[in-house]
């Protein structure tokens, strides 16, 4: 007799046709107080089946850096999404990122997940292994490695840390799925798309390809300032949770302060009809409304004049003298070299090569070329001692 197979469950279909977002009180990362607050965000925001299904879990680890600096997604965060996942029948939870300079084997240690993975029986995955590439839709045709653990699974949760965004910002749901692409790849991401707005129909077509049917963004303690590796912690008591991240992503917007259709990314999804909504006032809110929660003095990032719409559009197909051009309007970035440690993380992840370790010994110092930097901000992300400001990015707006 010929085995019997069991059929793979087909991929739930990815197309958004409402937009509540639950948005529950949390005060800290106590860990009965977090799973009881991520069970009510999930019942409210009607989390799908995940029975017999796998799961992907991609919280968001810019770096493996301690819990207590607040950058990568709190371990407790991730710990009640897989109990939560066990309980709704899941086969299989998987884990991952993979952080924009580390290289195969990653393992999340200092902030806390592989702890998690290991206790709670989730295999945290390697993106770097066996990587699938596949085009962009809308990206005039760039190929890019995807973890392979996106094919593996039936299902994608992104579970993103509430914070600004030197770049795009903000960053959250949506933006966190840049992190499916494997470490180094993401990068020269930036020199092909320099604009916020070119960058951001890129980041619109990677979130087409991974198809998140759920998204959970980590507000308990958020990043203000100079996000998303270098801002100042804001204890802000939120977890909100919703299956469409864009409209998860507008309401973060909209209690930071920003008005969701100025954000790049949130307009990029809309002009793609990524979107269960097309104006703000169409999301829902089951649980606390994020128009009652704005912070006023939230520290956000200066909005910069937009490209004009033709020049997103073309610009990374053009020349590079133009994409430069374009770029050097923007804030640059300025090293403090009494913090710098020389650790080289900014040469390495730099995507234009303006970057280099200069001198011997105690006089070694970053050098920087800004006819060839293109203001992508990578540099700062991945700066573990803050020793790079972005010259006048930074303001408290009423």
């Amino acid at each position: 007799m010929a085995p019997q197979h069991t059929a793979r469950p087909e991929k739930k279909t990815w197309i958004a046709t409402n937009a509540p977002v639950a948005i529950v009180r949390c005060d800290d990362y106590d860990r009965s107080t977090v799973l009881s607050a991520v069970r009510k965000a999930c019942d409210a925001a009607s989390i799908p089946s995940v029975d017999g299904l796998t799961v992907l879990v991609k919280p968001n680890v810019l770096s493996d850096a301690k819990v207590e600096l607040n950058i990568t997604t709190n371990p407790e965060i991730v710990r009640a999404l897989i109990r939560i996942l066990r309980e709704r029948g899941a086969k299989t939870v998987l884990v991952g990122d993979s952080p924009g300079i580390q290289g195969p084997s990653f393992v999340p240690r200092n902030c806390g997940l592989q702890e998690v993975c290991e206790e709670e029986r989730a295999e945290w995955c390697d993106f770097t292994k066996e990587p699938d590439v596949r085009t962009v839709p809308g990206s005039f045709g760039k190929r890019l490695p995807f973890a392979h653990a996106l094919q593996e699974a039936d299902m994608v949760f992104s579970v993103a840390k509430f914070k600004t965004h030197q770049l795009m910002y903000a960053t959250g749901t949506v933006k966190n799925l840049f992190g499916l692409v494997p470490g180094l790849h993401k990068s020269p991401c930036h020199l092909a798309y320099p604009s916020r707005e070119s960058f951001a129909r890129l980041v619109a077509g990677i979130y087409s390809i991974a198809k998140p049917s759920f998204n959970i963004l980590d507000g308990v303690i958020a990043m203000e300032g100079a996000g998303p590796a270098n801002g100042t912690p804001r204890h802000l008591g939120l977890i909100l949770a919703g299956c469409d991240g864009t409209a998860v992503d507008a309401a973060q917007s909209t209690i930071m302060g920003y008005d969701p259709l100025t954000i790049p990314l949130t307009q990029a999804l809309l002009d793609r009809k990524l979107t269960g909504w097309r104006t703000p006032q169409e999301i829902s809110y089951p649980m606390l409304d994020a128009n009652d929660l704005v912070v006023e003095d939230y520290k956000r990032i200066e909005q910069q004049p937009s490209s004009h719409l033709f020049t997103s559009l073309v610009l990374p197909l053009f020349t590079r003298v133009l994409k430069l051009r374009h770029q050097k309007k923007q804030p640059e970035p300025l090293f403090d070299m009494s913090r710098c440690i020389r650790c080289g993380r900014c040469v390495r992840i730099c995507p234009g090569k303006a970057l280099s370790l200069v001198g011997d010994g105690n006089d070694r110092r970053i050098s920087i070329d800004y006819g060839r930097c293109i203001r992508c901000y990578c540099c700062h992300e991945v700066c573990p001692a803050d020793a790079i400001r972005i010259n006048s990015t930074e303001r408290t707006e009423a």
